[in-house]
């Protein structure tokens, strides 16, 4: 099956390039989380294999907030950004046999454009939105706008500890209920909150 995270891109071109855009090419981190998910609100209770990778210019809180959202999310047709991310596409996404997308999920604060794109071209969009210092200006400016995308959901995620995730190799057990998140890696116990805005 054909993937948006292939079809999305534009061509690229095959010639090598030059040292010096090479090194303008920010460096990759590849981590794999095994995940073990009890989802009592969806009753969705299943393990999962994860392989993400994320540029060295992306905070360690970002990187994490793909494994929230995959949990949050869960089903064996989510896929996760891979190595050949481009920044027009979704963080994650869920294709229907067809090859249509039936979700694309986006973090942080995108703007109205981005987001329109997205309901367009998606059955359901979902935003999580997790640095609270910007959420709450980003939102009180958007929300009129964003308001009239009805096939859109919005979120603010309490991330704040999520750096203690960080690790190439992680094992996590995962329970959600009424819209709260627990993660345990056997060293820490996080609990993850979630508000819906629209």
């Amino acid at each position: 099956m054909s993937s948006i995270f292939s079809s999305l891109s534009a061509s690229r071109s095959t010639q090598s390039t030059s040292s010096a855009t090479s090194a303008l090419i920010p460096a990759t981190t590849v981590c794999k989380a095994r995940l073990s998910i009890a989802d009592i609100d969806r009753h969705y209770y299943q393990s999962h294999q994860l392989t993400l990778a994320y540029l060295s210019t992306e905070t360690i809180r970002k990187s994490m907030m793909r494994i929230v959202a995959y949990i949050y999310n869960a089903n064996d047709k989510l896929t996760v950004r891979n190595q050949q991310w481009q920044h027009d596409q979704p963080e994650l996404l869920e294709q229907s046999s067809d090859n249509q997308i039936k979700l694309w999920i986006d973090f942080g604060q995108p703007d109205v454009k981005r987001i329109k794109k997205a309901c367009r071209l998606s059955k359901s969009v979902i935003v999580y939105s997790y640095n609270q210092d910007h959420t709450d200006s980003w939102w009180d400016k958007n929300k009129d706008k964003l308001s009239r995308f009805k096939n859109l959901e919005v979120f603010s995620v309490n991330a704040d500890e999520l750096e203690k995730l960080n690790n190439k190799r992680m094992t996590l057990n995962c329970t959600l209920q009424d819209g709260d998140l627990q993660i345990n890696d056997g060293a820490n116990n996080l609990i993850i909150e979630r508000e819906r805005l629209m």
